[in-house]
């Protein structure tokens, strides 16, 4: 019922990386940025096994500018990633910038 990893991307290239557990997290996080078109919806899901990959990708100023965040969740977390989703966004963007 918690976040167990998250990530700040930009591209591919990781930023920031959290997680709560060991196991294939980071792995399947990283496939998932690698396999997403630069045009795919600004939120998404995924399923992989009990847990569910939610990400938000904020509107670039400019198309190297864009930052993709990147959660993993117990599939009975429900729907209130977005919210903190989009919480991590503005902080991370009132923090750096």
């Amino acid at each position: 019922m918690a976040i167990v990893y998250a990530v700040v991307a930009r591209g591919t290239v990781v930023l920031a990386e959290f997680s709560a557990v060991s196991g294939n997290a980071g792995a399947v996080a990283r496939r998932i940025l690698e396999k997403l078109p630069p045009d795919a919806e600004s939120r998404l899901c995924f399923a992989q096994d009990r847990y569910i990959f939610h990400v938000l990708r904020s509107p670039p100023p400019t198309a190297a500018d864009g930052l993709t965040f990147l959660c993993m969740a117990n599939d009975t977390f429900g729907s209130t990633n977005s919210l903190i989703l989009t919480s991590i966004t503005l902080l991370i963007y009132m923090i750096y910038g």
